[in-house]
């Protein structure tokens, strides 16, 4: 056989295998009189409902044949009708549903009040629903309900007629379906206790012996065999039953082949439609202006196909029971009207109408909620090869992100976003062409041999670069530990593309063994220079209570002829080098500040030098301690931020462990011995952060995440006058990392983590309008 006739051979074979499925799946039973020996006959293949030849009824196009009623294949023919009278069939839902869409939604805005933005281009809720939208969704749901009783048995009725050949009006159909809302009514009722029922039982399962598996199929089994209640709607629209009648001729049609009726339904009426809405959700994910409006369109569309469906079905049953006087009785009940000209102008106006409305409101944002740009950077990163591939140093060529690796953002003039990352290895850089960050590039910042158990720290250059931390050991000490034991700090030079080490720089510092809990961090100077802090770790053996802060000033980046000095002592912190546990600045005259954060008790002091070359410096303890002794979850350990303003006065943003709230202290003076203070949260709720900048007009824009609420805050403070904006919501958990950049247009731009198990991602978050 030739290559032609073998593919040809195949996709017949394919096409016939496709054809079982589908026979199997959309009804393919044995008529009940066949197996059951009892009820009428079905009428011969040929005639008409009413029992005459065909050939008597030529000239009656509205009467189908028997052999019509009796096709196989529920689904493609009622969808196939569906779309052949879309027009009419759509009618119902549009009178019903357009309306009262509308009218929700004008409620909405007025309940929402500040409580969403416009992210993306789409509106979200980015605070907690309150008391006021719980009943607004509560009444949409029963609205949508009541709505539901009149378009489905009217739309079903619709199709009936179109399928005996009468032309049912919209205003009769409705009418007939207004007329029986008591039934529909106690149709509704009965289903949710039946809904409710199977999950309670589903539930009941889980709980008795905690296997997901068991429970879940369990209980989409008896879903599925739950959706034959849906037959009782003809049922009390074309026959004219009461609900417990319906509910009992439907599960008797459907009891010869009740596969065959539940897949039909479940593929018809709910997997089907929902398929297609996510289909067309996804491709449309970037315009969420089209996404909305297709989406309510989408909606409105699947009732005509669901009504089809399950009209058809239930016909189509009638007919394999043999019930030729029942057919008969709803081709002669359904109201007949004369034929009208359809309108698919108005009709496609109608449908177009949330989408025009929707894009209308976005672009002109009436009420001026904050728009948002927001990007999850770690969708578009490159997928990464598996564990067994592996360059020469033994580590991966390319780079994972943690779950709380994020340590910095800096924005360069171009508006490229640089954000170094580092864990429990070495630390890494990732960057973005803008806030969009269509091509993140994930690389590795430090050298394979450093010591990866403390976090680098960075700082942006004058010149736009960034300064990084990386302490370097041998390799033999990487695991071993003994008096031989040495770390060397030294510099990284990082640009948009790599890291280099420091041109002709030399190491800033050698510590032993007994100095590991070192405390490092970095702040530029005006001219070019760098800034080094540093708490000396005190030996194992020691007693004493105090620890020396000293301050390593550089005259260039790579700190080629650095000059060390002890600036102070502090009380010793028992849990260094956790967090952001010491910060420095320098002021625009280039004079030093430090601040001081203690891990176990929050309290913090704030060192302030007199000149550039800090001969003489001040201690201030502007926060008291909030609590006492260690504290062995590490999740409570306290955040601090400290940005200096042009007259040299720190502000500084803290968690005030008291209190359980994070706040804002205005230094009064370049010591911070006089301070104001702000509280930019509730005392007692949960939060993570913040992170701070100033402008280019001196406010402070603070940022942190309230966990209990779920959404990310930005303040925006003039001294002690603070506006509190949400800007995002958080989907998951949060709480695994968060800094805040300005960008060229002097735009906050957010980088945070947000994370639940294996499951991690790195969003980009840029308010657009906040001013």
């Amino acid at each position: 056989m030739s290559m032609p006739a073998q593919l040809i051979a195949r996709s017949r074979a394919r096409l016939a295998r496709a054809r079982l499925w589908a026979q199997f799946l959309f009804l393919q039973p044995e008529p009940p009189d066949r197996r059951h020996g009892t009820g009428p006959r079905p009428a011969p293949t040929g005639w008409a409902i009413d029992g005459s030849p065909n050939g008597g009824v030529a000239d009656d196009r509205r009467t189908p044949t028997w052999n019509g009623v009796r096709r196989h294949g529920v689904v493609w023919l009622a969808y196939a009708s569906a779309a052949r009278h879309l027009i009419k069939l759509s009618t119902p839902a549009l009178l019903v549903f357009l309306p009262l869409g509308l009218i929700a939604a004008a409620a909405l805005v007025v309940l929402l009040d500040g409580a969403a933005a416009v992210i993306n281009g789409g509106f979200e809720l980015v605070g907690p629903p309150g008391v006021p939208l719980l009943v607004w969704s509560a009444a949409v749901l029963v609205a949508t309900v009541a709505g539901q009783m009149v378009v489905l048995p009217a739309t079903t009725m619709i199709a009936a007629g179109l399928l005996v050949g009468k032309n049912v009006s919209t205003v009769d159909a409705m009418r007939a379906a207004a007329r029986r809302w008591p039934a529909m009514l106690a149709l509704v009722l009965i289903g949710a206790v039946v809904i409710g029922a199977d999950l309670v039982v589903g539930f009941g399962i889980l709980l008795w012996n905690g296997a997901q598996v068991p429970a879940y199929v369990i209980t989409a089994l008896l879903l599925l065999f739950s959706l034959p209640c849906l037959l009782a709607v003809p049922g009390v629209v074309l026959k004219q039953r009461s609900a417990r009648s319906a509910f009992a001729l439907a599960y008797w049609l459907t009891s010869h082949a009740p596969w065959a009726t539940a897949l039909t339904l479940a593929f018809g009426v709910l997997i089907f439609p929902a398929l297609i809405q996510q289909v067309v959700e996804e491709a449309l994910s970037e315009t969420p202006v089209l996404q909305a409006g297709t989406g309510f369109g989408l909606g409105l569309v699947a009732v005509p196909f669901q009504a089809t469906v399950i009209a058809r079905l239930f016909l189509h049953r009638l007919a394999l029971a043999g019930m030729t006087a029942e057919l008969m009785e709803i081709a002669d009940a359904l109201p007949a009207s004369t034929s009208r000209r359809a309108r698919p102008v108005l009709v496609l106006a109608a449908f177009l109408l949330p989408s025009l409305l929707y894009g209308g409101a976005v672009l002109v944002n009436p009420l001026g909620w904050v728009e948002v740009s927001e990007t999850v950077v770690t969708r578009k990163l490159p997928h990464v090869a598996g564990e067994d591939t592996s360059e020469a140093d033994g580590r991966p060529p390319q780079p994972t992100l943690g779950s709380s690796d994020l340590q910095a953002l800096y924005a360069g003039p171009d508006g490229r976003l640089t954000m170094l990352m580092d864990g429990s290895s070495e630390a890494t850089l990732l960057t973005c062409a803008d806030s969009g960050c269509a091509r993140p590039r994930l690389s590795w910042a430090e050298p394979p041999a450093v010591d990866g158990e403390r976090t680098a720290v960075s700082a942006r250059l004058a010149d736009g670069r960034i300064a990084v931390t990386t302490w370097a050991i041998d390799e033999h000490y990487r695991r071993v530990y003994d008096e031989n034991w040495r770390a060397r700090l030294g510099l990284l030079i990082c640009d948009a593309t790599a890291c280099a080490p420091a041109p002709g720089g030399k190491p800033l510092m050698k510590v032993r063994w007994g100095e590991r809990t070192k405390v490092v961090t970095l702040a530029a100077r005006p001219g070019g220079g760098l800034v080094v802090a540093r708490l000396h770790g005190l030996p194992l053996e020691s007693d004493d209570d105090e620890e020396v802060l000293s301050l390593t000033t550089c005259d260039d980046p790579a700190c080629i002829h650095p000059r060390t000095r002890k600036v102070a002592k502090l009380p010793v912190n028992t849990r260094t080098g956790g967090g952001r546990d010491l910060i420095a600045a320098v002021a625009s005259d280039d004079r030093p500040v430090a601040l001081r954060l203690d891990q176990d008790s929050g309290a913090i002091h704030v060192v302030s030098c007199d000149n550039p070359a800090c001969t003489r410096a001040s201690v201030e303890q502007p926060v008291g301690k909030g609590r006492s002794g260690y504290v062995f979850d590490r999740r409570n350990e306290p955040h601090a931020e400290m940005a200096v303003r042009a007259d040299g006065r720190p502000l500084i943003a803290y968690e005030d462990l008291a209190e359980g709230a994070i706040k804002l202290l205005d230094c009064r003076t370049r010591t911070c011995s006089q301070a104001d203070t702000v509280t930019l949260t509730a005392p007692g709720e949960r939060h993570a952060g913040p992170a701070m900048v100033l402008d280019r007009a001196g406010r402070a824009w603070v940022a942190f995440q309230e966990l209990g609420r779920k959404q990310i805050v930005i303040a925006t403070c003039t001294g002690t006058r603070c506006t509190r904006t949400p800007v995002t919501r958080i989907p998951r958990r949060g709480d695994n990392g968060l800094t805040m950049t300005l960008d060229g247009r002097n735009r906050p731009v957010l980088a945070w983590m947000d994370g639940d198990g294996d499951n991690r991602d790195l969003i980009l978050t840029t308010p657009l309008t906040l001013r």
